[in-house]
């Protein structure tokens, strides 16, 4: 099948493109393994799904592109767009993803305290009193027990 130039050209800006969206899932996920500190075993399973997600990503825009001709400018715009990413803008989406998850992780812990007070004001409601109560009826047992060792008939022989 003859493919015109203008056809080849639109499928090496495609496979660019596609680098391009390949630099940023891989920015994904080398932010989430930051993020998180996954071990060994769960970083080799996050490979796996980033090359599952790359290869279907790469099939995607091979089939917009031409129809998954596979081609060497296909190879050659997804390298050519994966460095411009990382030459572009790599620095700038790992910040704002990092950013993102610091932001979600304060705004988590804050909506977990403002659920939670409700929860301690019920809980302390109850506690105080429990406490104070409990405080009252020990007095009198440890006045007595305290009070009665005093007397020798009370003792306990050795």
């Amino acid at each position: 099948m003859v493919i015109t130039i203008q056809s080849q050209i639109y499928a090496f800006l495609v496979t660019v493109y596609g680098g391009f969206v390949l630099g940023f899932i891989y920015d994904i996920f080398k932010v989430t393994r930051q993020v998180f500190r996954l071990k060994k075993t769960f970083s080799n399973i996050a490979d796996i799904i980033f090359w599952l997600f790359g290869t279907i990503t790469m099939l995607y825009f091979m089939y917009i592109s031409n129809y998954v001709e596979i081609r060497f400018y296909s190879f050659l715009g997804f390298a050519i767009g994966v460095i411009l990413y990382y030459v572009l803008l790599s620095y700038f989406i790992t910040q704002a993803l990092i950013g993102i998850y610091e932001f979600t992780i304060k705004f988590l812990k804050k909506m977990a305290e403002i659920i939670i007070y409700p929860v301690k004001i019920v809980v302390n409601f109850f506690i105080i009193p429990y406490r104070f109560t409990r405080k009252i009826l020990t007095l009198p047992g440890a006045f007595l027990k305290n009070n009665l060792t005093y007397f020798k008939i009370f003792k306990r022989k050795k």
